[in-house]
């Protein structure tokens, strides 16, 4: 009866690995066959993360593993684009320093042999959400999802006041405008900021935290301050320093304008938060 019945829970066992061998089969060819439009490993990240999957895989104390293959350089260029041009990179035609950086980034994960579900997030990571093309935003959330499932229990969490902020009129004769906005780290461990970035270098930013203030952050591409970063622990704040100068565009009068301030930090789901400036230039 024993032989019996270890012959049973064998053939059970079988059966059972088999289904989900198939599982991941009509996944993949799902991937293959409709899928085109979206990174596979996603997808099949997404299985492998299924109920049903693990609890085969642990029930017979087993792994069921795929190997994706390494990424290709080519498959990435398209989801980035370059932070000055705001086109779709792409390395027959390098349009300038920025789109270069990004290139040689993307080059420098190819060699490594990761996946290209890594080699996404890690772009992500280095340049932001931000840094996505059309093609790349279609992945967004199942990136936010994949970042969020990667974050450590006790991860710090970048909580921002107010993500926007309207200066109205502001006057080149009256000279730069101010404003405070406080940030606070609502997570368990100490939040880690060690950058800051501007769409244009009319608009700077700097932080204080503890009474003390920061280097003065503007647009990355004509050079910020290196080697720096403040960190504020669980449950406190510090107050993020937003300045435009109407003097650096003194012919715009007249216009509207939105300029993005981009806070990054060790937060391992939001590193990049945005702030959004709108200012209506007058003489």
């Amino acid at each position: 009866m024993k032989k019996q019945k270890t012959k049973i829970e064998l053939e059970e066992n079988q059966v059972q690995m088999l289904f989900a061998v198939l599982v991941i089969f009509i996944a993949v060819f799902f991937v293959v066959s409709f899928g085109a439009s979206q990174p596979k490993n996603f997808e099949l990240n997404k299985l492998l993360r299924s109920p049903d999957v693990q609890k085969i895989s642990q029930k017979n104390n087993e792994e069921i593993k795929v190997n994706f293959e390494p990424v290709k350089a080519e498959e990435i260029y398209g989801l980035f684009i370059c932070a000055c041009c705001n086109q779709p990179l792409d390395k027959e035609k390098i349009c300038c320093d920025s789109a270069k950086e990004r290139i040689d980034f993307i080059d420098s994960l190819d060699k490594t042999g990761i996946s290209k579900n890594d080699a996404i997030i890690k772009m992500v990571q280095k340049y932001g959400m931000g840094s996505l093309s059309e093609e790349g935003k279609k992945l967004e959330e199942e990136i936010k999802i994949e970042l969020a499932e990667r974050a450590p229990e006790n991860h710090s969490v970048i909580s921002i006041e107010s993500d926007s902020f309207d200066f109205g009129e502001v006057s080149v004769a009256k000279g730069i405008v101010s404003t405070v906005i406080k940030i606070k780290n609502t997570g368990k461990s100490d939040l880690v900021i060690n950058n800051i970035d501007s769409s244009c270098m009319c608009t700077t930013a700097s932080i204080n935290f503890n009474g003390i203030s920061g280097p003065v952050f503007g647009m990355s591409m004509h050079g910020n301050p290196e080697d720096w970063s403040v960190s504020i622990p669980s449950g406190q704040e510090a107050e993020l320093n937003i300045y435009y100068d109407p003097t650096v565009h003194p012919d715009i009068a007249g216009q509207h304008l939105v300029r993005i301030i981009s806070i990054y930090s060790n937060d391992p789901i939001n590193f990049e938060k945005k702030v959004r400036v709108d200012i209506d230039q007058v003489e």
